[in-house]
This record gives structure tokens, C-alpha cells and sequence, in this order.
């Protein structure tokens, strides 16, 4: 018999015993499986049953998570939910050891199901199950794992729920909101801090921007959650928000770590394609903060009655709005690079935007007509689209 031998200790709760330990990325992914939940057809072929107690892996999300373990900051610092027949598995309560057992390759490979955890174990690969420290050591990726032994189906279907149905999801404007402590640049850090800049002073964003995605106390109509706008903005910045905060953040550290990570998208038609880019890359954030804020207070300007936040009858100052009115302003950024060369310090002002945006045909009415589903934002983008002050031959 071939062992693998992991320290663990037992815990004791009215559901049974179960044990946790640490197991290196590779080992785990190696005696692990998946029960998906799916139709079976029964002998008597008149009856389809259900079987398996997991969801379908999503590719999307598995990419995902791949990428995030080849960060330098990657960490699961919750458990990973398995069951182990008792044939497999010895604890040795002296040695505070769990001895797991199998024959050979064909039984290693479906020894420990999975009750919570899937995506995370297949996100590892060949590449990714070891990393190297900040001593500049290769180091295995150890998993914090919880086993139960013998557990039967109805235990393992009431862990998998329990676990997942316990769950809530987190708020993405606290998410983008803790970016701020963050010691290294990146795209989610800035467009926060702008979000947090434009919300406190004077100007179209003057509190009305929802920090941490709820109602701020004694302030009305905070029409636009922080998630709203860090996102919409980040479109205009970067392809892959992602890339570019693990670039930073291992330069942060330094050591081998800074030499891993390259800066994508960074050459002359991704500055077209993302007309923030060249401002981020070379850390003139005001720069994009004063040409989001020249942008908005022209729209303001040009539809006073709209952009209103106490117009409920509006659509252009709901997040629908927003959204068509970052889609136009990428635009005429991508328009003004086109048309003098990229520059990171280029500055729009106000009375430019002006005499772009002003086709002389939209009205406040217009925006006042308009359901506010989020078909809408489609319908808005165009309406102000045509009416653009542009040449079509430039």
C-alpha cells in the first residue's frame, strides 16, 4: 500500500468527527474527484435519477482562479471539504497523523470526494502548485483541508449545502473600497480613489456616489454605487485589472517576484483602445480624475434637469446613465488621441467636452421619456451619440 501522511487534528462537533490538516496543492488535486450532480438513467429505464451532489465546473471561473494562484498575493485561507472511505484512511491519535492509503494510481486518483472546494482544486496545475517565497525559496502551496471519513450521501449533501446556502456574497463596493489600503498601485486602487475624490468635492459627483455599495447616513439620492463606477472606469484603463495589480504588487516586494510579472497592453493602440492607460501607466491619476470630472460637469451643464440627482423621472443620472455616458466619453477621449497623439497629460476642459456633446438636438425631456430598465443604457448612448458635434471624416 502507498501512503501519504498529513498532521491534523480532530475536531469534535454534533454532526461527528472530522479531521484538518495541511496538504500540499499537488497531493490534494491528486486523490480528489468531483461528484457532479446530473440525470442518470436507472436499469428499468423508466425512471431518471438524480445523482452526484456538485455543481457543473464553469471553464470561466476555473481560468480564473488558475490565474489568480500564479499571483503573488494568491492564498485559500479556508478549507477545502473533503470525504475518505475509511478503507483509505488511518488516524493515528498519538502522532496527531492522518495516513491516507491506496493501492495504486487508478485507486489514488478517486479517493477523496469533494464537498466544497471544486473550482479551487482545479485552478492548479503543473505550473502553479508551488511558488516562491519572499526568501526567494520554492515553496509547495499547502491547503487547509477538512476531512470527513465515511461520511454517507445525505451527510455530504447537507455539508455541500450548508456550507454554499451559509454563504454571502460580498459586497463588490467594500471590495473595491478596501483597494485603499493597499500598499501597491493599481487600476481598482486609483478608480477608487477618484470614485472617493469626486464624491467629497464640489462637482457633478458631489455626493452622490454610494461608498461601500449602502446609503451614506443623512445623505439622499446616491444614485450610483462605488462598484458602479470603479468598474465602468476601469474599462477605460485596463484590459486586465488583475495583470496589472500583480505586476505592481510584486515589484512592491521586489526579489525574484518582480522579474515574473510584465506589464501588458502597453504600446501605442492599446493607449487608443484605453484612453486612461497611458495616464495610469505613468501615475497621473489626477489627470484622469480632472478629465472624468470635466466630462461629467459639461453633461451636467448641457442637462441640468437630467443629471439632477432628485429627478426621479430621469434616466440619464441612474447607473444606466452613467454606463452610456462612460461609453461616449471613451469615445471622445479615443477620438482626441487619434487626433493629436496620445498624451498622458492631456486635460479636457470643460467647455471642450461642451462643444462636443452639444448637437443642439437632446433636451432634458429626452432623458425624462425614457424607462429606466438596462435596455435603456443602449438607447441613451445612442440618442447622445447622434447628437455628437463630430466629423465623421476625421
Amino acid at each position: 500500500m502507498k501512503e501519504i501522511k498529513i498532521d491534523a487534528f480532530e475536531v469534535k462537533q454534533p454532526i461527528g468527527s472530522f479531521y484538518c490538516g495541511v496538504i500540499d496543492a499537488s497531493k490534494l488535486k491528486d486523490i480528489t474527484f468531483s461528484d457532479i450532480r446530473r440525470l442518470e438513467e436507472n436499469e428499468s429505464r423508466e425512471l431518471d435519477d438524480f445523482i452526484g451532489i456538485q455543481r457543473p465546473l464553469s471553464e470561466i471561473r476555473t481560468k480564473a482562479i488558475e490565474k489568480y494562484i500564479s499571483g503573488p498575493e494568491a492564498t485559500f485561507p479556508n478549507s477545502i471539504i473533503i470525504s475518505i472511505n475509511e478503507k483509505n484512511i488511518d488516524w493515528n491519535s498519538e502522532s496527531k497523523q492522518l495516513v491516507i492509503k491506496y493501492k495504486d494510481n487508478s485507486e489514488k486518483h478517486k479517493i477523496a470526494k469533494i464537498l466544497d472546494g471544486q473550482h479551487r482544486i482545479s485552478g492548479f496545475n503543473d505550473g502553479n502548485t508551488s511558488f516562491v517565497d519572499d526568501d526567494d525559496n520554492q515553496q509547495s502551496f499547502g491547503l487547509i483541508v477538512t476531512i470527513f471519513i465515511e461520511a454517507d450521501i445525505s451527510t455530504q449533501a447537507n455539508i455541500f449545502a450548508t456550507v454554499n446556502l451559509a454563504q454571502t456574497k460580498v459586497n463588490r463596493s467594500l471590495v473595491y473600497d478596501l483597494e485603499s489600503l493597499a500598499k501597491s498601485r493599481s487600476p481598482e486602487k486609483t478608480s477608487h480613489d477618484i470614485a472617493v475624490l469626486l464624491n467629497r468635492e464640489k462637482g457633478p459627483f458631489y455626493k452622490r456616489i454610494k461608498r461601500l455599495g449602502v446609503a451614506t447616513k443623512g445623505v439622499k439620492n446616491e444614485l450610483l454605487t462605488q462598484a458602479s463606477f470603479v468598474q465602468n472606469i476601469l474599462k477605460l484603463m485596463t484590459h486586465d485589472a488583475t495583470s496589472d495589480r500583480n505586476y505592481y504588487l510584486a515589484k512592491e516586494k521586489g526579489g525574484d517576484k518582480s522579474n515574473k510579472y510584465k506589464l501588458e497592453k502597453t504600446n501605442y493602440d492599446d493607449a487608443i483602445r484605453y484612453p486612461f492607460r497611458a495616464s495610469f501607466l505613468n501615475e497621473k491619476d489626477s489627470v484622469i480624475a480632472s478629465n472624468i470630472s470635466n466630462f461629467f460637469s459639461a453633461v451636467e451643464k448641457l442637462w441640468p434637469r437630467a443629471w439632477d440627482k432628485s429627478n426621479k423621472a430621469s434616466s440619464l443620472n441612474k447607473t444606466i446613465g452613467f454606463i452610456a455616458l462612460v461609453r461616449i466619453l471613451k469615445l471622445i477621449l479615443q477620438m482626441f488621441s487619434e487626433q493629436e497623439g496620445v498624451d498622458e497629460e492631456r486635460i479636457i476642459d470643460v467647455d471642450e467636452f461642451l462643444g462636443i456633446l452639444d448637437g443642439g438636438v437632446l433636451s432634458d425631456d429626452d432623458f425624462e421619456a425614457l424607462v429606466a430598465t438596462s435596455k435603456t443604457t443602449k438607447v441613451i448612448y445612442d440618442i447622445i451619440y447622434d447628437n455628437l458635434l463630430i466629423d465623421e471624416d476625421e
